[in-house]
């Protein structure tokens, strides 16, 4: 199941970067894409059915039918591309096997050492209730997960946070129980994701620039850092992604991102800390490279969007993260659209913070049956 979730991202993310004529197709880059992509279109699915208090049977089925149309859709479209990519993506793990096993080792380590951790909060049993209260009551966010209540108006703190919802229909239509899909999968599936995003900035600071051939040594003056002529650029990317997971496994704290990656994997915070935030980071050093792309902003606007799905945290984080990236741009390149464009990227955490605050301060509220 892990794969097939892998799957649906690259599908998703394919329709996408697919479309990018300027540069060559990218599996990780499309997974990522693809990840944000689905996430937020099962946002805009979810939420109005949230609204008119239908059944979690009934979004399932919509949901399975929406993905089947965007899995054949990109079949169809991208076909060509996977194939090409397959047969490029076994030459490359033959050909810098160093990389390969380097790698491997380092992510089967994480999975074992992560999968099998035992921890237990109140905000852990969340997203397991979540999932297990939509089953046996066939509604969405109207029984409180932690009591079994039900709810009078929906809670707006989670509102938007239709993460474990998609948990929700995922065992819904598999049939697997919901602790082993948050505790098991959905972790595996965090870790692998965070170990892409790892590669692609490792990739943004030892490789060369585009047009030299990755296997040749680096001789530094295209990267942000010098190891020497000793290790290949792919060598020092799986170095990059070993002492990624040694400072999660020895910096685990309450304050740290690092908690969330090995011991609260399955929640939305933990893709918050190390899918969304380090998505981000990676983003800004290709603006760095290139600010005027809109691509990167369209994907950083993707980002900002998605995350909102995954953890309410988000809501502040993400516009945090891209003022603290976008005003250092801005003094550097000296480019008053880059003010803009953050800000732009900015809008749906705010407007998300506003609707909060709102809510709390009672000036709304969105009640769970017809009145």
């Amino acid at each position: 199941m892990v794969l097939l979730n892998l799957f649906l991202y690259f599908a998703f993310g394919s329709l996408i970067t697919g479309r990018f004529k300027d540069s060559r197709f990218s599996l990780v880059i499309t997974e990522v894409v693809g990840f944000f992509t689905y996430y937020c279109l099962f946002e805009l699915v979810c939420l109005p059915m949230v609204l008119r208090w239908q059944p979690l049977s009934r979004l399932s089925h919509l949901w399975a039918g929406i993905v089947a149309a965007v899995v054949i859709l990109s079949a169809v479209l991208n076909w060509k591309l996977w194939k090409s990519k397959l047969f490029e993506l076994s030459k490359f793990l033959r050909t810098h096997y160093q990389f390969t096993f380097l790698s491997a080792v380092v992510v089967v380590i994480e999975l074992v050492v992560i999968i099998h951790a035992y921890q237990f909060t109140l905000d852990a049993a969340f997203y397991v209730a979540e999932v297990t209260t939509s089953l046996e009551t066939n509604m969405l966010d109207i029984y409180d997960p932690y009591t079994g209540m039900w709810m009078d108006h929906f809670e707006m703190r989670y509102f938007f946070q239709t993460y474990p919802l998609n948990d929700a229909v995922m065992c819904y239509l598999t049939g697997i129980h919901p602790l082993l899909w948050t505790k098991t999968i959905m972790e595996a599936v965090c870790i692998l994701l965070s170990n892409c995003v790892s590669y692609l900035i490792g990739k943004r600071l030892f490789m060369k620039k585009v047009g030299t051939k990755p296997s040749e040594p680096s001789e530094g003056q295209n990267g942000f850092f010098d190891m020497g002529d000793y290790f290949t650029p792919y060598n020092k990317i799986a170095l990059f992604l070993f002492f990624s997971g040694m400072l999660h496994f020895f910096y685990t704290t309450i304050y740290t991102s690092s908690a969330f990656y090995t011991t609260r994997t399955y929640e939305g915070k933990a893709l918050v800390a190390n899918v969304v935030i380090p998505v981000i980071f990676w983003l800004y050093l290709k603006l760095l490279q290139d600010h005027r792309k809109n691509r990167y902003w369209a994907l950083l606007f993707l980002v900002s969007v998605g995350g909102a799905v995954l953890s309410n945290s988000a809501n502040m984080l993400v516009p945090a993260s891209l003022f603290v990236f976008g005003v250092p741009l801005f003094f550097q390149k000296r480019d008053k659209w880059i003010l803009i464009k953050t800000a732009l990227c900015m809008l749906p955490g705010i407007l998300l913070i506003i609707s909060y605050v709102a809510y709390v301060k009672g000036y709304y509220v969105l009640y769970t049956y017809p009145r």
